[in-house]
């Protein structure tokens, strides 16, 4: 398996994306004008005939990895614990499995019971829970909420590190840290660290490169191809502008709106909080974007100059600690157009119009690998934009 960068200058990116899907190359990213390279994953087969027509038609390209194996293999070593004593213990400079991940929010609700509270706000296809971590100090029953959920991509680990973090310092760090107190005074936190747990569980067992759920499709009677891309699949123009209605796709939008367990989840959250929501956040990877509705059009929301505002105060802030650099825009104008996702959901049909998508790092050097001495950071300072944020709300 090899990942080629593809040059996004001189993609035309619907045609690029339609090409894409019929030589059946797996596009890690969309064609976009602003410099990013895409990336695309490529079989064997199909290595010399991707080549040879990029070249034909001058687009710019180079390999990013060689043996993508390999790759998948080191990153297996390099998440593998130090040593035995070590072997259950959640590290926030690796990726961790699955039950690393549910051990850890499982033991921050039980060790700080006045200020975390874990709920089952659903079931997974293959009836595992799926967590929303509640955090707020006192009564909360009528204080603002702030929404996040992470991980609805699979293979996106960096969303499920970065989750991680983020409830581990609001939780460990209330009463010492002066802006997280006061945030966690203020708000009520509602995280889903992991959205798509059989995804993410798949990909650490059979496939790195896994993106939906798990589910099997009413379509597909043959049963041969597995899943919907859950941030397809919410009832919003479900369907529609860049979806697919094949259950063998990577976007499959799913037979019907919410037939996923995992965006039934999200959605009857958001739900059950109701106007209490004062924003919500979908964490992606990768790109380096902060992204507010519409995905379904380029017309820009409304409310569009306050989103650009709060937003711009969080892309600042994520940027002091390490420089990193984040675009802010729509979804539709700064990637691509997409129907059926939970950020145009919340904020079309339940109204909650502070809603941003972010896409973490990196820029296309190692997209979903990203190495583990990236980890860290990429929490530290995704939290840090986050935070500065939602102060910025009025």
């Amino acid at each position: 398996m090899q990942t080629a960068r593809v040059s996004s200058r001189y993609c035309d990116g619907r045609s690029f994306s339609f090409q894409s899907k019929r030589m059946e190359v797996d596009l890690w990213n969309e064609p976009r004008y602003s410099g990013i390279p895409v990336m695309t994953h490529l079989k064997p087969d199909l290595v010399d005939a991707v080549e040879q027509a990029l070249t034909a038609n001058k687009i710019d390209f180079d390999v990013a990895f060689h043996d993508l194996q390999t790759v998948i293999d080191s990153e297996k070593v390099m998440n593998a614990p130090s040593d035995a004593s070590q072997a259950g213990a959640f590290d926030f400079g690796k990726y961790n499995e699955y039950d690393k991940v549910v051990a850890l929010i499982e033991s921050l609700a039980a060790n700080n019971p006045s200020v975390a509270k874990l709920e089952t706000v659903g079931k997974s296809y293959e009836n595992r829970p799926i967590y929303n971590l509640k955090i707020s100090s006192g009564k909360s029953d009528n204080k603002p909420a702030i929404m996040m959920e992470c991980g609805v991509h699979a293979r996106e680990w960096s969303s499920v590190a970065t989750g991680a973090y983020l409830v581990n310092k609001l939780i460990t760090q209330y009463g010492k840290d002066a802006q997280v107190t006061k945030l966690v005074d203020t708000y009520e936190f509602n995280v889903i660290v992991e959205s798509n747990p059989d995804g993410y569980v798949y990909t650490w067992t059979n496939d790195r490169l896994w993106r939906k759920t798990r589910s099997r499709s009413s379509i597909d009677w043959l049963g041969v191809c597995r899943g919907a891309d859950a941030n397809r699949n919410f009832d919003i123009e479900h369907c529609g502008v860049g979806t697919s209605r094949k259950p063998c796709d990577e976007i499959y939008c799913g037979d019907r709106p919410f037939s996923e367990n995992e965006s039934r989840a999200i959605r009857d959250l958001m739900i059950a909080l109701g106007s209490r929501i004062k924003a919500y956040f979908s964490i992606h990877a990768f790109s380096q974007l902060w992204m507010t509705p519409y995905g379904t059009t380029k017309k820009l929301p409304p409310n569009y100059t306050e989103l650009s505002r709060v937003g711009q105060i969080g892309v600042a802030a994520l940027s002091k600690k390490y420089g990193t650099q984040y675009s802010l825009g729509s979804i539709a104008n700064i990637i691509y157009e997409a129907a059926g996702s939970s950020v145009d959901y919340a904020y079309v049909k339940q109204d909650i119009k502070i809603a941003y998508a972010l896409e973490l790092r990196d820029t296309g050097r190692y997209g979903f690998f990203l190495p583990q001495n990236q980890i860290l950071p990429t929490c530290e300072e995704t939290f840090d934009g986050l935070m500065a944020s939602i102060e910025a709300l009025q």
